[in-house]
């Protein structure tokens, strides 16, 4: 007897087999099918060739004759950003899809009353566990092929940079920053309404507990933050980060409790003053909606910073001899960093600054909180500039979705005995170069993250000058790799290239460009280079 299955596969057959489909019809299914195939190329190759350029798909011919899994990701990241069609309908659908339906898009969730969310801050709080073994393994296994292993326990990373701090009587404050979700759910979700604790991570109380227990001084500021979301809001509607209010009240309770545990000299005591300065911008989730430019259902915020300076005027700086050294990431920069759009001088290090009297050194970069600053450190001590003389703390502050999602990096803070001299530098002049590229990094693709800017870095070699000023053999450059969500000339550079810059010394603008998102090189010989900014001659920035 034959069985179900078999009877039902049988009747397809014989249904399929007597479909008939009308001649003009197949006719018109075939055009129509074509029509829509060729569409998109059609209109990418008119639009490329109006502005005189090779469309982006012919750069498939220089991935010949393998390419990597790398640099097939390159491509298909470009052939996305590059399209005339998608950059023309998606803002548009996106547009349809919030207004009317309140759909957010694969970085950014729609919530309550006009509040965004990272989609990666909501990953962080209901995934696992980030201590959990599972969750550590997998973290491993979905690393990218072509970088190096990850390292996914941050207890293992923290224990040893204090460890590597106690050897130069320096004591370590962590600061796992809650994100905004965990403070706000009910803005998120109507089923938060009165919520009656922050919302966490499953690991989160317990991560606390092991540093404690190694007796790391752990500054949560979770609790203050929530406590005050019952009567204010604490982060920003349409941004990823806090509100200056909230900001400058959790600076006042760390500088308590470096004031209470940590003997500061009196001798560097100074005092700073404050001016309120409003600020209109609209925030990073927004802007990852790729919503018009005219939308208007996610108006700019307005909000009051209070930008810090010193007595005679200028704008708080940053002092390299002072005893706190700062290690924070965009939650640090939001308010101080100009790029950002909300203000300068009035960030978090500018805030704990006021609140203590002393002078703070810093070094602060958006993105990459789990080793960025870390590894920032561990090349300057490389390099020979000891950037921990003289200190007697350093604060860890980074975003909690880091100790869910990225890598933990374990850095050796090495002070060499004999540093290697550094070469003949560049002083205030730019000076132009032919090289050849030995190694670099890659933007990330536009949109993933909520920095608009990002910096790369190039691993220069067979350096020829134009200005007959003498430089080193091989240098590391950082060029800009996105600017405004968009990738720039120099993130199709590729390894092997002989490429056209012209330099300045790192040191002339790292005040300025230093804070923003970059990708260093792994390699720990790149580290002991000189280190210069530079922007491709030629061309704009």
């Amino acid at each position: 007897m034959q069985n179900l299955a078999e009877s039902r596969r049988q009747t397809a057959e014989k249904e399929i087999g007597f479909t008939f489909i009308k001649y003009s019809i197949s006719v018109i299914s075939t055009i129509l099918f074509c029509m829509t195939i060729l569409f998109v190329p059609v209109i990418q190759h008119t639009s490329k060739i109006r502005e005189r350029k090779l469309p982006q798909v012919y750069d498939a011919f220089r991935l010949l004759p393998v390419p990597s899994e790398e640099e097939i990701e390159k491509y298909e990241d470009k052939l996305e950003e590059e399209s005339v069609v998608c950059n023309w309908l998606l803002p548009r659908v996106q547009s349809i899809l919030t207004r009317y339906f309140h759909l957010g898009n694969e970085q950014a969730y729609v919530g309550r009353d006009g509040w965004l969310f990272y989609r990666s801050d909501l990953d962080s709080l209901i995934g696992y566990g980030f201590l959990d073994k599972g969750h550590q393994q997998a973290k491993k296994l979905n690393g990218k092929p072509w970088d190096s292993p990850l390292q996914p326990d941050p207890i293992k990373a923290i224990v040893d940079f204090d460890r590597q701090l106690k050897t130069h009587n320096i004591k370590l404050i962590v600061m796992p920053t809650p994100l905004k979700p965990t403070i706000h759910p009910e803005k998120f979700s109507a089923r938060y309404v009165n919520p009656n604790a922050p919302i966490r991570n499953p690991s989160d109380l317990a991560f606390i507990e092991a540093l404690v227990s190694e007796g790391i001084l752990v500054f949560d500021p979770s609790k203050i933050l929530f406590n005050a979301a019952r009567q204010s809001d604490q982060y920003l509607k349409t941004d990823t980060h806090w509100t200056p209010k909230a900001m400058e009240c959790v600076a006042t309770h760390l500088a308590k409790l470096i004031v209470e545990r940590i003997e500061l000299s009196t001798s560097t005591s100074r005092s700073y003053t404050r001016t309120a300065v409003a600020i209109t911008n609209l925030g990073d989730i927004a802007e990852m909606l790729k919503l018009p430019g005219d939308q208007t259902m996610f108006p700019p915020e307005r909000v009051t910073t209070h930008v810090v300076q010193a007595l005679s005027g200028e704008p708080w700086k940053p002092k390299r001899d002072a005893e706190i050294l700062f290690l924070g990431d965009s939650f640090s920069n939001i308010y101080s960093l100009e790029g950002m759009g909300w203000g300068e001088s009035g960030g978090f290090v500018e805030q704990l600054s006021f609140a203590l009297e002393q002078p703070i050194d810093k070094i602060v970069i958006n993105a990459g909180g789990a080793y960025a600053t870390r590894q920032a450190l561990a090349q300057e001590l490389k390099r020979g500039d000891n950037r921990l003389a003289g200190k007697r703390v350093v604060v860890y502050q980074f975003a909690a979705r880091e100790l869910f999602s990225d890598d933990w990096k374990l850095l050796d803070l090495l002070i060499p005995s004999f540093p290697e001299l550094a070469g003949q530098r560049v002083q205030g002049q730019h000076v132009t170069i032919t090289a050849i590229i030995r190694n670099k990094t890659e933007p990330p693709a536009p949109g993933s993250v909520p920095y608009p800017e990002c910096l790369i870095a190039l691993h220069l070699q067979n350096i020829q000058t134009h200005n007959g000023v003498s430089l080193p053999e091989e240098v590391v450059v950082f060029v800009w790799g996105m600017r405004k969500s968009r990738w720039t000339a120099a993130a199709t550079f590729k390894v092997g290239q002989e490429i056209k810059l012209r330099l300045r010394p790192w040191t002339e603008v790292e005040a300025e460009y230093g804070s923003y998102n970059r990708q260093e090189l792994e390699s720990e010989e790149a580290w002991l280079l000189d280190v210069y900014w530079g922007e491709v001659a030629n061309q704009s920035n």
